[in-house]
């Protein structure tokens, strides 16, 4: 059954994530680019401005890398790609999830996907150390309690089951995702834009 619940919770969640990328013209784009292959004689590619912004967005990365990481392997990027976190601390409280094999193989591909969006911001923009993270059952188990204005009975832990592992991986990506859209229209440069 445990089984069952998670690969229907799977597919809703990717039909979910298909359906905000579409609305958000990411199929249109695809079919039909509106930008030439070039960019304008003097365009500059990453203003100064854009910097900060592509550099907060970081924070969260770090936080996706090592908890996906993490979850499906019991290690994060300090193995991965230890020249990433350039002296970060390691993340409190981070383990491996009890996860089914289809959800760990799945969640593994997300943390490799972390990892190149952390190489690609740090490749355009410059980085820094991988902040402090805490993640921490009893941090999630907070989280959970404030979102349902009540304290969960037993307490909330992201790493007991698969079902419990991807309700928490919908919330820091989502999260993520907001803080994109918001910042999108800010960024100037051509070659930030692209990240």
């Amino acid at each position: 059954m445990d089984t069952l619940l998670t690969n229907v919770f799977l597919s809703a969640l990717f039909m979910l994530m298909f359906s905000v990328m579409n609305s958000a013209g990411v199929a249109s784009i695809l079919e039909e680019p509106i930008c030439g292959p070039t960019y304008p004689p003097g365009a500059i590619p990453i203003y100064p401005d854009d910097v900060h912004l592509l550099q907060f967005s970081l924070n969260l990365e770090f936080l996706e890398a090592d908890y996906f990481l993490y979850g499906a392997l019991g290690y994060g990027l300090d193995k991965i790609a230890p020249e990433l976190v350039m002296g970060g601390p390691p993340p409190i409280g981070a383990q491996k999830a009890n996860l089914d094999k289809l959800v760990r193989r799945i969640i593994e591909e997300f943390g490799y996907q972390e990892v190149g969006h952390i190489r690609a911001i740090i490749t355009t923009v410059g980085g820094f150390p991988r902040p402090l993270l805490n993640l921490s059952a009893s941090n999630f188990a907070t989280i959970m309690n404030n979102a349902f204005e009540h304290p969960l009975d037993p307490p909330f832990d992201p790493y007991a089951n698969s079902l419990n592992y991807m309700l928490a991986s919908y919330v820091i990506p989502y999260v993520g995702l907001t803080g994109y859209a918001g910042a999108n229209p800010f960024l100037k440069g051509w070659k930030t834009k692209r990240v």
